[in-house]
């Protein structure tokens, strides 16, 4: 047990201190819901000794991504300096969040935190030099227009992204209105929302409730850049198709997101943050990406995360079957 408390201390330790870069005299805002609240705890014991102005607030349970907080969690994030949101559910597609950024606030989105996150040997990276190759991949993004993504188990998937601003997500956050989101660490772009063609094997997560790891690969048509047909899956591929059908919205069958992990010591389990950081897959979010670059707004997200992709830029070969290929 105490090993464990110690493990946690130091993940808590590493979010607020190198993370989030908590400075003497900052407004620290640590957002939790009624299952996260012992994370929220390890988050302010951290953040103690460096300010004392940290401020803990309790937000709605919510089952899906992508819900706005509630007003009293919106007044408290835009009088922050850094914002630690820990509910069980991401606000990071939120205008919310979007505004407190743009505010200037510091933003570290922790869904699906627990204990055992805490203690991950993932938040041990070197994130510094990971950002490097972030970095490099935001500026292969913005220069791109055509992306291909195949597999082999079959994905054969096309997006254009001409003219869209790749967003690189190093897992800390250094300057006024940047988002982390530790372990995650990874570059994205919000792809043309009309123009994605193809098929995805799904075959690695589905970080949502009553989803996470797949047994069983589900198969997914894409046409004119949204969900088409869902097969395959098992119940897990029913609980994706209700989820979907549930939102009553075609936004939410948007294809929004393309992103690309780069966290060597990320492992896939089923949790959100680790699964889209973890080095050797990618990622496809559908529903809301209005505050990435793209115009497709609705209060939901959800990521499908694929194993081994070879991808390509504008025929360029960037990755093989999950590692990079660029030498620069």
């Amino acid at each position: 047990m105490k090993e464990k408390e110690n493990l946690a201390s130091r993940g808590a330790r590493i979010l607020v201190e190198f993370c989030g870069q908590v400075r003497s005299g900052e407004r620290v805002l640590i957002i939790t819901d009624s299952t996260t609240k012992d994370v929220g705890k390890y988050l302010a014991a951290a953040a103690a000794p460096l300010t004392d102005n940290v401020k803990l607030v309790e937000t709605e349970d919510q089952d899906v991504h992508g819900i706005e907080p509630s007003p009293h969690v919106v007044d408290a994030m835009m009088r922050s300096d850094v914002i630690f949101s820990a509910a069980r559910s991401s606000i990071a597609h939120t205008q919310a969040r979007y505004n407190a950024t743009q505010r200037g606030a510091r933003f570290l989105s922790l869904p699906e935190y627990d204990v055992r996150q805490l203690s991950s040997n993932s938040l041990t990276v070197d994130f510094v030099e990971c950002a490097r190759t972030a970095k490099r991949v935001k500026d292969i993004l913005d220069s791109g227009r055509k992306i291909s993504i195949t597999t082999k188990k079959g994905t054969s998937l096309s997006l254009d992204c001409e003219g869209r601003t790749a967003n690189f997500c190093p897992g800390f956050c250094t300057k006024p209105g940047s988002l982390g989101s530790p372990p995650d660490i990874e570059t994205n772009t919000a792809p043309i929302e009309e123009k994605s063609e193809g098929v995805l094997i799904v075959d690695g997560s589905i970080p949502f409730k009553g989803i996470g790891l797949l047994e069983e690969d589900i198969v997914v048509r894409i046409e004119r850049g949204s969900i088409a047909a869902i097969t395959g899956g098992g119940i897990k591929g029913e609980r994706l198709k209700h989820a979907l059908e549930s939102q009553n919205n075609p936004a939410a069958k948007v294809l929004a997101e393309f992103g690309i992990g780069m966290n060597p010591k990320a492992r896939l389990c089923g949790h959100m943050l680790e699964d889209e950081g973890c080095a050797g897959t990618v990622h496809f979010g559908f529903g809301s990406n209005s505050t990435i670059g793209g115009r497709n707004k609705i209060n939901f997200h959800i990521d499908f995360v694929i194993r081994k992709p070879t991808v390509f830029v504008d025929g360029k070969i960037l990755i093989e079957e999950g590692v990079f290929c660029d030498s620069d």
